[in-house]
């Protein structure tokens, strides 16, 4: 009797720690956003050289705005979280790039970018500059091609 007393809890002991035991944790995912050698406009991408600096920055932009004419002179990567952002070029061309779009932004190139919808645009912007510096350059807008009413983009 007590072997089988000693038996059965051995049994209950063993069964109730096999229940126990982990289960398989899963697996990491990974998916791939962006694998690039150029910007946008098919420019070569090159890093700053002397002493580099990255800089994150998230960005809200309100329904409407328009964050002006500028260029970098380095790269920036962006990745639209939400809402569309549009960015139109010197030459004229516009482009939408809507939410889950990652890209590389042209460098030396004058353009602005906006909110032309409805909702917030939510962008991550991530910048490669000399330590110090911003790669941001205010610019003013190119004189011979400007939007006007009579455009139909």
């Amino acid at each position: 009797m007590r072997i089988q007393k000693g038996y059965a809890g051995f049994l209950v002991l063993l069964l109730g720690t096999t229940t126990a035991w982990p289960q398989q944790q899963p697996t990491v995912k990974a998916t791939p956003l962006l694998k690039t050698t150029t910007t946008i406009t098919g420019q070569k991408l090159e890093y700053p050289g002397k002493n580099p600096q990255v800089t994150a920055t998230m960005v809200e932009i309100p329904p409407g705005v328009d964050v002006g004419w500028h260029e970098h002179p380095n790269i920036r990567y962006v990745y639209v979280i939400d809402g569309t952002l549009s960015i139109e070029l010197e030459n004229g061309t516009r482009r939408e790039f809507p939410a889950g779009t990652i890209f590389v932004e042209a460098i030396g190139t004058r353009h602005h970018g906006m909110n032309a919808g409805s909702t917030p645009t939510k962008v991550l912007f991530i910048d490669h500059s000399e330590e110090g510096q911003s790669n941001i350059v205010k610019t003013e807008p190119p004189g011979p091609h400007r939007e006007g009413p009579d455009d139909h983009h």
